[in-house]
């Protein structure tokens, strides 16, 4: 069983007027050729094996039915997909992790107050500053603020 991504171009002629127009469609099949009788009217025809796409780094694809509905999804990006459709038929891809460089003489600390939050303290020469409230409100800028005193801790 396979699903196939069908479009059909027609022509018709409407009381004198040549009307195109454009069919697209997803079709279910038993087998992995797709056969039918064209229209007298059908002016191109395709078909092309159909995947769904499904980008998640760490989750599988999973089809659910909703009971309501009747509908069918991938979870847990929650993408309706046709009734006929099975794992067969999603590809899965996968996101490549990106390394983010660590620069020398950068030191990151997370915010206790604000998790999520970083605060970053930089060395020049002989030099310490932080991006941090405390830095610039701190009486003894050599001393500075709590991450800035952490960072001389590993440094000494």
């Amino acid at each position: 069983m396979a699903l196939h991504k069908v479009t059909e171009t027609y022509k018709v002629n409407i009381l004198g007027q040549e009307i195109t127009y454009t069919n697209r469609f997803i079709r279910h099949t038993k087998g992995t050729a797709y056969g039918f009788k064209p229209a007298p009217h059908l002016v191109s025809g395709s078909s092309h094996l159909f995947k769904y796409e499904y980008i998640h780094a760490m989750l599988p694809p999973t089809l659910f039915i909703s009971s309501t509905s009747g509908k069918k999804y991938i979870v847990p990006t929650w993408q309706e997909v046709h009734p006929e459709t099975t794992l067969n038929d999603i590809e899965w891809i996968k996101p490549e992790k990106i390394e983010v460089p660590v620069e020398k003489d950068v030191w990151k600390f997370e915010s206790s107050s604000d998790p999520g939050h970083f605060y970053t303290v930089k060395k020049s020469g002989l030099k310490l500053t932080c991006n941090c409230s405390g830095f610039y409100r701190a009486k003894d800028r050599n001393k500075g603020c709590k991450h800035v005193q952490e960072v001389r801790k590993q440094l000494n």
